[in-house]
């Protein structure tokens, strides 16, 4: 994993609130917004800032997998998430589900709209 690009992409989504992240010019920022918002009723203890975290920890993994995800990849994957999130953050089975929807996003919009923060 890319720490500075999960660093960078953390700061860019926490910066904007869900409302405003949705309309934002960032494809990601607004893809985040949006399933933020879809999740958000099936994981309601979840803020915003956990699961920017999580979208931040996707984007920076994405392209070290190229968007594989087996079940060797998600060992790897949960060890990583369990170092980056500290204290803060969801738990793995949540942080994996946000994980897997930013990667389908990623793979059909390309890896490289997260590159430029």
């Amino acid at each position: 994993m890319d720490r500075q690009r999960y660093r960078d992409q953390f700061d860019t989504l926490r910066q904007a609130p869900p409302s405003r992240a949705a309309m934002a010019d960032d494809a990601f920022v607004a893809f985040t917004a949006h399933d933020y918002g879809r999740r958000r009723r099936l994981h309601p203890d979840v803020a915003w800032e956990e699961a920017c975290r999580a979208y931040a920890f996707a984007a920076a993994s994405h392209a070290r997998h190229e968007g594989h995800l087996d079940l060797d990849t998600e060992l790897v994957l949960e060890d990583d998430w369990d170092r980056v999130r500290g204290d803060a953050g969801p738990a793995w089975p949540v942080a994996r589900t946000l994980l897997r929807e930013a990667w389908r996003w990623l793979d059909e919009h390309g890896d490289s709209v997260t590159r430029r923060h």
